[in-house]
């Protein structure tokens, strides 16, 4: 008898895993808008949660689950006896960290394979976030401080049902287990009625990025930058060559990522419950679990737009359990660091994750030292309020930058491997090392020089400093 996944793999020529990923995802939206008609109390829904939840995981990935109920069982364990003790997260993040790392030794190859670490990754944050809020809320507590973020321990059919949430079980979003216990509750039912329509709209999202991945692979495959024929290409082409493939290689990820937050909107787990005048938002805005901002994303002009908009909520936990936690440092940019170290050790061990994220440091430290040089020089940005064709080159320019260089950057990420990102940069003669590292050294003191401060502008940042404190030090303590 022909199995349908072997099938479905075999007609589109994409890995077994991958068919199985694609359509869990799927399968969540169906599960999801069964969930909706659900009447019963929070013990019924978490059942159905679970249940479906771990039928996911098993689908995809049979007796290897137990890796991910070990988890489950050490975190309820911890969250027990360690509840009001110090230990509990220090236990907790070594333990699951740990048994993540050593499922990547055992398990890593020469290539990203679709195997139990995958969702194990996910899983991993989510616990170790728990640890964290939970650690917050008893000193809350016993400070006799407690305010409306304060969570109690989960039981263990809680616990189940958060890890195995069937919309974010396999490759995310992150959400915090206050959000689920406030859906759980019901809180967010009265602001989802429209779930199913914007749940459509990000399903159509996902599966136009995922047609676009697709069909854009066959013009510009990983296997053609390892080839002699890109060898000899122009040293132009070969950079226009790369920013293309990097742009389609990240529509891999905004496609499945936009499909999980469909289904995860179907349940109505997504509500933007932020307090008024936390932000500004439509009282029924649905995109709290949003991991892409596809407007930000297809609109960057810098790289810094890259981190705003992609694997935003991961993004979003890294700064709030290691970049904040860092603040003993002192150190805006050892904080930076640290937190960029952290997401390349839970990626795993190829070299490829640690350029990558150590480019992105270069990337961003850079252009935070040049865009307030060209913000604060009048002259210049009157001249592009009055030319409109000097605007245009800029924009071009810009475009160039964030899309052929980000192409450059990813090439590590993908290819993992030494000897296969090296072999790449050989060939395009190591232009962004060359870039970036230049233009960290040299590029802002030739700008100041050649762009000097308006004198307004500089009037009016003196002006603005706090009496007897330096501005870089009085920077660093308030983002830090």
């Amino acid at each position: 008898m022909i199995n349908p996944v072997e099938a479905l793999a075999s007609a589109s020529g994409a890995s077994v895993p991958a068919i199985r990923l694609i359509l869990s995802v799927l399968f969540a939206y169906p599960i999801g808008s069964v969930y909706r008609q659900l009447k019963g109390g929070a013990t019924q829904r978490n059942l159905y949660i679970a249940f479906t939840g771990l039928s996911i995981v098993a689908f995809n990935y049979g007796t290897d689950i137990y890796h991910s109920l070990l988890a489950v069982a050490v975190s309820f364990l911890c969250n027990t006896f360690l509840g009001t003790s110090r230990l509990l997260v220090p236990v907790s993040f070594t333990y699951h960290m740990g048994y993540l790392l050593i499922g990547y030794y055992y398990t890593t190859s020469d290539t990203y394979d679709i195997k139990w670490t995958m969702p194990h990754c996910v899983l991993v944050l989510r616990l170790i976030g728990l640890a964290f809020d939970l650690s917050d809320s008893r000193k809350k507590e016993a400070d006799g401080k407690p305010d409306a973020k304060c969570i109690p321990a989960p039981s263990l059919l809680e616990l189940i049902a958060f890890t195995y949430f069937p919309a974010t079980v396999l490759v995310g979003p992150q959400f915090s287990f206050l959000r689920y216990q406030r859906f759980i509750a019901g809180a967010y039912e009265s602001h989802t009625q429209n779930a199913p329509a914007y749940a459509t709209k990000k399903f159509l999202q996902g599966v136009f990025y995922l047609v676009v991945n697709q069909v854009g692979t066959q013009y510009v495959s990983d296997a053609y930058l390892m080839s002699s024929e890109f060898e000899q290409e122009s040293l132009f082409m070969k950079h226009i060559y790369l920013g293309c493939w990097g742009r389609i290689t990240l529509y891999k990820y905004i496609s499945i990522w936009l499909l999980a937050e469909g289904a995860a909107v179907i349940y109505g787990l997504t509500y933007i419950d932020a307090k008024p005048g936390d932000r500004e938002y439509c009282s029924d805005e649905l995109s709290g679990c949003s991991n892409i901002r596809v407007g930000v994303f297809e609109n960057t002009s810098k790289y810094g737009h890259y981190v705003e908009s992609f694997n935003v909520q991961t993004n979003t936990w890294v700064a709030n359990y290691v970049y904040k936690r860092l603040r003993f440092l002192n150190n805006r940019m050892l904080s930076h660091l640290g937190a960029l170290f952290f997401l390349a050790i839970w990626h795993g061990f190829h070299s490829g994750y640690y350029i990558t994220f150590l480019l992105e440091f270069m990337v961003i430290r850079m252009e935070k030292e040049v865009e307030p040089i060209f913000a604060r020089n009048e002259k210049l940005q009157q001249l592009l309020q009055q030319q409109p064709l000097l605007r245009a080159l800029v924009f071009v320019a810009l475009k160039y930058y964030t899309i052929v260089w980000a192409g450059w950057c990813l090439v590590p990420f993908v290819f993992l491997s030494f000897h296969k990102w090296w072999h790449i940069y050989t060939v395009v003669r190591f232009s962004g090392f060359i870039l970036f590292i230049s233009g960290n050294i040299f590029l802002a003191p030739i700008l100041r020089a050649v762009l000097p401060r308006s004198s307004s502008t500089a009037k009016g940042k003196t002006e603005a400093a706090p009496a007897g404190a330096p501005a870089a030090t009085a920077e660093v303590k308030k983002d830090n």
